[in-house]
């Protein structure tokens, strides 16, 4: 794996977090056929998947600045 497939993986884990965000508000703003608690566990694992993606996303993105660091050092040495 190298920075570009690091840079992918980052653009495509935002794209789905806002797609996550997306089905969240979509179903909280719709009259749904689940249940009371269907409808709250599907929207509390939906949440923690948005929240697990977010993570993954911001542990990359760290990953991604730290190679771009060592690399603008090696190219000033």
């Amino acid at each position: 794996m190298n920075l570009a497939d690091l840079v992918g993986r980052i653009r495509r884990l935002e794209q789905l977090s806002r797609g996550l965000t997306r089905e969240l508000a979509l179903w909280k703003a719709c009259n749904d056929p689940l249940l009371y608690l269907e409808r709250r566990t599907y929207l509390g694992q939906i949440q923690n998947a948005s929240n697990a993606v977010e993570a993954a996303r911001a542990v990359l993105v760290k990953v991604r600045q730290r190679l771009e660091n060592e690399r603008s050092k090696q190219i000033a040495r």
